[in-house]
């Protein structure tokens, strides 16, 4: 078998994967013999498919298949097309020679590289019945014999500069001043420091005294790590954790599995053994702000002005080398998979990565009975424990136990408030309503009124002067006006915005969104999610200094209907009459305002609003968020028509996210009126 190194980080995610490829692959033809069905008689827990399995497909089997491919057309129903990530392939196309470009300047010798794998150095060893092989995205070999091996990775080295200790000062007084601009190098504490050549390594390679503490971590079981040391040997740790929230473990797992490749591929085919080889990833550099207007098609940026390089490389010798005990295992165990031929019991875990862009390609098959309406995916609060707390199970423990459903959930150990609820709802086909809360938190709005929604382009390559790589760069804003409560049309009421190309229009947008909101007798800013909004007004504000006064008027007005509909525990509290008990008070802060079946569990503009209205997106043609970054990433390459079509649908499709608030709002009200 040919184990690519994307192939290899797909077969090591499960006990499952390398069967169910082998009937993805061969279809009819496929190799398995035995599955393991979930029928509570353990006789039929398993079913043999050694026999006749050409000719006749049994029940177990073609379930899965009616997963992997439509039944009536064939179409491969496990390729996923993420419309997000297809509006910036040309961006992480020029990525990599950006990045061979910043190469040659930091290292000497010849560099192989292309974005074609045919322009790419190759890596292969064959061990047993399968071959193990890589392509590099830049490969550097030198005249002294030293070869180093880039990974080019379209993310920033935000994520790594936050594996460290925040800065408790500076971060009290962002959140006093959302005009500071402070860089993520200067926020955290980092277990990554630059050399004076701009290159991150990990501090214990300038520290002697953090070198020993990670050896005898390394080699004596029974260490006791100084108090003083374990922050970093804890952020240290999250680079060897492959499925980690903060995203970092599974660069270095990938760079980790290149390297296992190369070296086995240089001692066995015995190649340039003899030559020191380094590794790197290579990444967007977070603490970049563009300074000058440039061409966007440009390869090369200039630095910035507190001489920051757009791309910076992290050393990751000794992390990888460290892992390749690890990757070792997970051969051993791939190949037992391989071998097996077995489809086993559920094992779906956090190596699904579930709604990820990285979510494994099987996994309508595994979560064919986890995705129905009452899934205990739609449980708010992920774990489950008993009152005495003697019994605790993870989300994931239950489901491959068989519990797809909330209901399913043994209701002692449904005992987190929420959980509560939510079990409650489902269980008796109720909706709940805080109505006080409701309307304690609606009271907290004043009129007029401005609904306001932004889109904006997550560019991974900074376009405009004051962005980063990755800035949110707002292009559209729609807002509707309710002067009074109760009193706004669709039409005549709306106004907006919205960028004609891809030149830098977030000044007339700002200026446009400031003679609109006018707060000078008062008013609310209503969003949903604020967070989002009140990042991109601060940004804006320190874009242009002269307009930040307004914006920041606006910024300060801004409420936030999800904390009307979800709740907000510390406003929550705050709002609650003071005659009422401290326990009293936060048992209901523990709780949502408002919860319906119909929301499954998410709280999302869209979920919410089939609640209250029959305002529906489904005719339109931008139809949400992700939609709407490809339209507007596609506009310069459009005809006169399809330009005038699309650029009508985006506008459409912004001006009903913001109509969207005010039918739930009313909706509230009126639930709250008649009830």
């Amino acid at each position: 078998m040919k184990i690519s190194k994307s192939l290899f980080k797909n077969l090591s995610r499960c006990d499952n994967f390398a069967s169910l490829y082998d009937m993805y692959t061969f279809r009819n033809m496929h190799h398995i013999y035995r599955i393991y069905n979930e029928e509570k008689d353990i006789n039929k827990r398993i079913e043999d498919l050694s026999l006749g399995i050409f000719e006749e497909q049994t029940e177990k089997a073609l379930e899965i298949f009616s997963n992997m491919f439509d039944e009536e057309t064939g179409e491969d129903l496990t390729e996923v097309t993420n419309a997000q990530l297809e509006a910036m392939m040309p961006y992480f196309s020029r990525l990599e020679i950006m990045a061979a470009k910043t190469i040659e300047k930091l290292f000497p010798g010849k560099l192989t590289f292309g974005e074609s794998i045919k322009e790419q150095k190759k890596f292969s060893f064959v061990e047993g019945e399968h071959e193990y092989y890589c392509y590099l995205d830049i490969y550097n070999e030198c005249d002294d014999g030293k070869i180093r091996i880039f990974e080019v990775k379209a993310t920033t080295s935000g994520k790594f500069l936050k594996l460290g200790e925040k800065n408790a000062e500076l971060d009290a007084a962002k959140k006093a001043n959302p005009l500071l601009n402070i860089s993520k190098s200067e926020l955290y504490d980092s277990i990554f420091i630059k050399n004076n050549n701009g290159i991150y390594y990990l501090k214990e390679e300038f520290d002697n005294e953090l070198a020993y503490i990670v050896n005898e971590i390394n080699t004596n079981p029974d260490y006791v790590i100084p108090k003083e040391f374990k922050k970093y040997i804890d952020n240290r740790a999250k680079l060897f954790k492959r499925y980690s929230s903060d995203g970092t473990g599974k660069y270095v797992y990938d760079i980790a599995i290149e390297r296992f490749i190369v070296e086995n591929s240089l001692k066995i085919n015995k190649e340039i053994s003899n030559k020191d080889i380094e590794y790197y990833l290579v990444v967007l550099n977070a603490d970049y702000e563009l300074a000058e207007t440039i061409n966007t098609d440009t390869l090369e940026y200039p630095k910035d002005l507190k001489g920051n390089e757009l791309i910076v490389c992290f050393n990751l010798d000794k992390i990888t080398e460290e892992y390749q005990s690890i990757i070792e295992e997970e051969k051993k165990y791939i190949c037992e998979c391989i071998e097996r031929k077995t489809i086993d019991k559920c094992c779906i875990s956090e190596h699904c990565e579930n709604k990820k862009t990285t979510e494994c390609k099987f996994k309508k098959v595994c979560f064919d009975k986890v995705l129905k309406d009452g899934s205990i995916l739609e449980n708010t609060v992920k774990s489950f424990e008993s009152a005495d707390k003697k019994e605790k199970y993870s989300l994931f423990e239950l489901i491959r136990e068989g519990y797809h459903s909330i209901l399913d959930v043994p209701e002692y150990l449904i005992t987190k408030p929420k959980q509560i609820l939510q079990y409650n709802c489902l269980k008796n086909n109720v909706e709940y309503i805080d109505k006080e809360l409701v309307s304690l938190t609606m009271n907290e709005i004043n009129y007029p009124l401005y609904h306001l929604d932004f889109e904006s382009f997550n560019c991974p390559i900074p376009r405009y002067i004051g962005e980063h790589p990755y800035s949110q760069s707002v292009f559209q804003f729609s807002l509707h006006i309710e002067k009074n409560k109760g009193f706004c049309d669709k039409e005549k009421d709306h106004f907006e915005f919205l960028a004609k190309d891809h030149e830098d229009h977030r000044r007339e947008l700002c200026e446009k969104m400031i003679e609109y909101i006018d707060l000078s007798n008062g008013g609310s800013v209503l969003v949903y999610n604020a967070a989002f909004e009140k990042s991109r007004l601060a940004e804006l504000a320190i874009i242009f200094p002269d307009l930040a006064p307004a914006l920041l008027k606006i910024r300060n007005a801004v409420f936030d209907l999800m904390d009307v509909v979800k709740g907000k525990k510390d406003l929550n509290f705050k709002l609650l009459p003071n005659e009422l008990s401290v326990k009293e008070k936060n048992r209901r802060c523990e709780l949502f305002n408002y919860y319906n079946n119909g929301l499954h569990g998410s709280f999302s503009i869209k979920k919410v609003l089939p609640l209250f209205t029959n305002l529906t997106y489904s005719t339109l043609t931008v139809k949400n968020g992700t939609e709407a970054i490809l339209t507007y990433a596609l506009l310069p390459t459009l005809t006169v028509d399809e330009y005038n079509r699309l650029y009508l649908a985006l506008r459409k499709y912004c001006q009903q996210d913001t109509w969207a608030m005010v039918e739930v709002l009313w909706g509230l009200q009126n639930k709250i009126k008649n009830s």
